[in-house]
Parts: structure tokens; sequence; C-alpha cells
């Protein structure tokens, strides 16, 4: 029985929430008062300015953020926060004349990119949805599954795969983009990428809706992430590949395989017949048994990615948010196995954010830390150093605290009626 150890996890994603990510995200400090919306920038020392554009990335993660720990905790200051992003959203993003949203707009709300990714328009759609499951509002739902019969109709070539990047009236163009400059991919113009972050959306809108349509394509990326994304000579998800399937390249996402292995279990739990979960969870066990064995450092932190055919594992520090999505990962590994080795290096690295990643003196977690025989260091990476910007949300930290009440719930629900 682990009921004790299921409960400190419990209150601990509880806790780090409420007390540690979310007093920061709810600030007022981080709100632009002259111009509305958030400020473009918080750096590590609290330094506020528009330097960087508004992106839809992070107004749709904090909608979703904020929209879930209304529905999670119920207190008033999320709903608030909650009704503030979607203005934001609605008003300086969404595109009236042709559906779907604007990746950066200025502080006065001027577009500054007309080009639509499903990596950003996900977030469009699973803030919407996330919204409309927390307060019933009838304009997120009429937006979010606009954007998603957009998705459908002029986004998807093939079941599961997608356009990597479109124009503003949703015409297929170059590149895989991410709507951040100098975050261009760089990979083969036929290539694939899954759209993990998209399906992540149809979840969070199945979830709020249960709409036939949505679960069916998110039963398609179940599938494909099962039968084409799986790959059984490395044991993890293929970054990206080609149409045949076959993998592009050889460097590895370790948060990634993480991030995906509890995606595809939770979707395959809501859209999938049995003999689909059984295969999701063959797949996922190989995945999660592999990273378990191969991809924490010495100190019990997931390393951020590496090379499957050298072994190197690059960059030597680690990013905030692959070990949030590490947690999620190995709590899910041990729901499904019931081997204590995943349970153990859920707590090693929650125990590892606790120590190293939380800003006591700001809230929040920092971005990237090297660790070493002289202890934790704040270290240049990923996002850079800043506490908000446009690849730096409240979006996986949350998410984990979430996944991770929910799963320890369930899990304790089992342990009272074995």
């Amino acid at each position: 029985m682990n009921e004790n150890r299921l409960k400190k996890l419990h209150k601990w994603a509880e806790n780090n929430a409420a007390s540690c990510i979310f007093p920061f995200w709810t600030s007022e400090y981080i709100m632009d008062q002259e111009n509305g919306g958030f400020y473009g920038v918080v750096t590590l020392d609290m330094q506020r300015s528009n330097s960087e554009p508004r992106s839809l990335t992070l107004t749709g993660r904090m909608l979703y953020a904020f929209s879930s720990a209304y529905r999670v905790f119920g207190d008033e200051i999320y709903r608030q926060r909650a009704e503030y992003t979607f203005q934001e959203l609605i008003s300086r993003f969404y595109d009236r004349e042709y559906g779907g949203a604007f990746t950066t707009v200025t502080e006065k709300g001027e577009v500054l990119t007309t080009d639509k990714p499903n990596y950003c328009e996900a977030f469009l759609i699973m803030g919407c949805a996330a919204y409309y499951h927390a307060t019933g509002d009838q304009e997120a739902l009429r937006i979010a599954m606009e954007s998603f019969r957009i998705m459908e109709t002029k986004a998807k070539f093939a079941p599961a795969c997608y356009y990597g990047n479109m124009t503003r009236d949703f015409q297929p163009t170059e590149g895989f983009g991410f709507g951040r400059k100098g975050m261009e991919s760089p990979f083969p113009p036929d290539a694939i990428m899954f759209p993990h972050h998209l399906c992540q959306a149809y979840l969070r809108l199945y979830q709020a809706t249960g709409d036939p349509e949505v679960g069916s394509a998110l039963r398609d990326m179940v599938n494909f992430i099962a039968n084409s994304l799986y790959d059984d000579q490395y044991h993890c998800f293929k970054t990206v590949i080609s149409k045949d399937g076959s993998r592009i390249g050889t460097n590895q996402s370790f948060g990634h395989d993480c991030e995906i292995s509890y995606l595809a279990v939770n979707a395959a739990r809501l859209v999938g017949g049995k003999a689909l979960q059984e295969k999701i969870k063959a797949v996922v066990t190989d995945v999660l048994y592999h990273v378990l064995g191969h991809d924490f450092s010495p100190y019990g932190s997931l390393y951020n990615g590496g090379d499957l055919v050298t072994g190197e594992k690059k960059p030597k520090s680690h990013v905030w948010w692959a070990q949030a999505e590490s947690v999620s990962a190995m709590l899910c590994g041990y729901a499904l196995t019931g081997d204590e080795q995943f349970l153990s290096a859920c707590e090693t690295q929650a125990d590892f954010i606790e120590k190293y990643f939380v800003n006591r003196e700001h809230g929040d977690w920092y971005n990237n830390i090297l660790v070493d025989e002289t202890g934790g260091h704040i270290v240049d990476g990923m996002h850079g150093f800043d506490k908000l910007n446009p690849g730096k949300c409240p979006f996986h930290n949350s998410q984990m605290c979430f996944e991770v009440m929910e799963r320890t719930a369930a899990l304790l629900r089992q342990e009272e009626t074995a």
C-alpha cells in the first residue's frame, strides 16, 4: 500500500499550484494597466516591458491555466483572471474575418504576423475549451468549435496529420511555424511533426463537450501515436517523421516522450476501445521504462534530450517544462504497471523541482537549472531567464499539478476499494 506516498504527492502538487505557481501569474504586477492584457516580458529580477510582442501561445496557455484552476480550486481570483485573459484573446488575437487567431500582436493590438501554425492555433482551442468547461461561456465554445472545424477541414491532410503552417486564410505554407522569431524549423518541407499540443487541445475540448466529431479526430491521433509515432527500435516517440513514417534525425526530446505518453493514455481512456487502450498501454509502458532507465541524471532529474545514436545528453542543464512533464509521466507509469520504480522516480523529480526550480523570492519556477557537485545554478537555456515571455508560461507546471492531483486521487480510490 502506497497511500501515504500518494497523498503526499497530491498535497505537494496542490500546494505548488496554489502557493507557488499561481500567486505570480495572478499578480496584478504582470498586468499591463495602460494597454490591457499582460506585459510581453517580465525578467528574472521582475522588470516589466513590452519589448517582446504579445503571444497567442502565451495567452491561450494562460487562459487554460486560469480556467482549469478555477474549475479545480473554485477561487474567484482564477475566474477573474480567466475572464480578463479571454477578453484579451478575443479582442486582440481572434481573427473575425477568417477564423483562428493571429500569433503575435503589439501591446496596442496591431497584428505582427498573419501565419497560423497549428502549434499556436492549438492554444486558441485549448484556452477557449478550458474557459467554456469552467464557466459555460457560449462565445468561448463557439470559437473553440469553429477553430476545431477549420483545423479539420483546412489544415488536415491525412488522419492525425496537419500542415505545420498555414496562411491567414488557411492555405498551406512553408515551414513548421511556432509563432516566435528565431523558432523557424529546419525540417524538410514534407516532414510531419505530430501536433501534440493540438491533441491536447482536442482532449480538453472533448472533455468539455463530448462532441463525437472531436472524439473521432482525437481517436485518429491516438492511433497515429500507437502505429506511426512509436519507435520500437529506440523505445521512444519519433520527433519528426517522413510521410512513410520513417524517423528524420537522431535527436530526441525526453520531455516530449513523457508528455506524449500520459497524453496518449488519457486520450485512449476517453475515446479508445479496449484494443486501442491495450495497444497504447503496451507502447507507453515500453517508452516510459526506457525513459526511467536511460534519461534521468544522477541527481534524479530528467535530461532535456540527447542523441539516440551516440547517447550524448544535451544540454547538461534541465529545463522547467520537461521536469514538469516527467512528474506526470512517471506517475502514469506507476498507474499502468504498479512498479514502484516509477513512483520513486516521480517523488525524486518532485523533490528536485522543490529544491532547485521553485523561485522562493518571486514565485513560480526558474527556467533552467544546472546541478553539479557544488549545488544548483540558474543558467541560460530554453526561454532564457525571464519569468514571463512568449515561451515562459504557467502551462506545463500547472498542468502537471492538475494531472498529479487527478491521478493520485484515482489511485487512492483504487486502493480504498482493493
